[in-house]
């Protein structure tokens, strides 16, 4: 989009329009997760049951009911309940007694250093398979690696953890099973969800290759004499990448909710793990703080991608 500044027209690199599109939908998407909270939370009955000690005298389920405003009309608990939300009000953590949403963001980082070590593994062996399947002259080079992949796609990702576990824990006792502190301890849940990803972005990368290879401009390129080097980077994986990133975006947000269950089997702290513990001793603000957490995640990810998509394919933005 081009807009003028001191006289001059200045082309931005990303449409403002395109972003504010992006941003709408993303507070739609955690509006949604949000909303889905409040009703699963009222889907098992009053949520001050989960408030007070099982042995709790006659009446404290009442005395919670008003303290916490259950007892009023539905719709009246749903826009207090997104208006908490919005401003991070939650009552203390059940099991912790600690603000819950503190207790979410702490475990942000070792999440997020997971999803960067899936999302590293993911690219690099996808976008090895993908490339070689494209360009490869050797038929089987061109068939036997996205087969493969295909099939790592039909392998659930519990089984897989479990494989991994057995191999490379139990049978060659090189990388342990459980626990974090060490670049050891990050590799197989890395490469449980890493290869997650692997078969998606192969062959999105791969019909990616094959468009852009059959394209006019690399043909021109490649009659006018440019360096291979020069013509693989530039106008082949560089116009190339627009539609993968994006295909990434995806499944980045997608990685999220994966990692609820690889955290859990191989006890990694982060956000995931925390969320099925909270669930588990049923500390529901506990769970709607990873819940948001969880949420936000998704939709600044899939911003991020979106705008570096753009960034590689302006078309992407119109």
């Amino acid at each position: 989009m081009a807009t003028a500044v001191s006289g001059r027209i200045v082309r931005l690199p990303v449409d403002p329009r395109y972003l504010a599109r992006r941003l709408v939908t993303g507070l739609v998407a955690v509006w949604g997760a949000i909303t889905v909270v409040f009703f699963a939370l009222y889907a098992t009955g009053n949520p001050a049951v989960m408030l007070i000690a099982p042995d709790a005298p006659a009446g404290e389920l009442e005395r919670v009911s008003r303290l916490y405003g259950f007892d009023r009309p539905l719709y009246e608990q749903y826009v207090r309940f997104v208006g908490a939300v919005l401003r991070g009000d939650f009552p203390d953590s059940l099991r912790y007694n600690a603000d819950p949403l503190g207790l979410a963001l702490a475990r942000l980082l070792p999440s997020a250093t997971l999803g960067a070590a899936a999302l590293l593994v993911g690219v690099v062996a996808g976008g090895l398979i993908g490339y070689v399947a494209a360009t490869s002259r050797v038929p089987l080079l061109r068939k036997l690696p996205i087969s493969l992949a295909t099939v790592l796609d039909a392998i659930p990702g519990f089984f897989l953890a479990v494989l991994l576990v057995l191999l490379f824990s139990v049978t060659l006792h090189v990388l342990p099973s459980r626990g974090a502190g060490s670049l050891a301890h990050l590799v197989l849940p890395a490469l449980t969800l890493g290869i997650f990803f692997v078969p998606t972005i192969s062959r999105v990368f791969r019909t990616a290759l094959v468009e852009v290879l059959d394209s006019d401009h690399v043909r021109t390129a490649r009659a006018k004499g440019l360096g291979a080097l020069r013509l693989t980077t530039r106008h082949v994986i560089g116009n190339s990448l627009g539609s993968t990133l994006n295909v990434l975006g995806i499944q980045a947000g997608v990685l999220l909710g994966g990692a609820v269950v690889t955290e859990s089997i191989f006890s990694w702290p982060g956000v995931g793990q925390l969320s099925v513990n909270a669930v588990q001793n049923r500390d529901y603000p506990l769970v709607i703080a990873c819940v948001l957490v969880i949420a936000v995640g998704f939709v600044v990810i899939n911003l991020i991608v979106d705008v570096v998509s753009a960034l590689f394919d302006p078309r992407i933005a119109l």
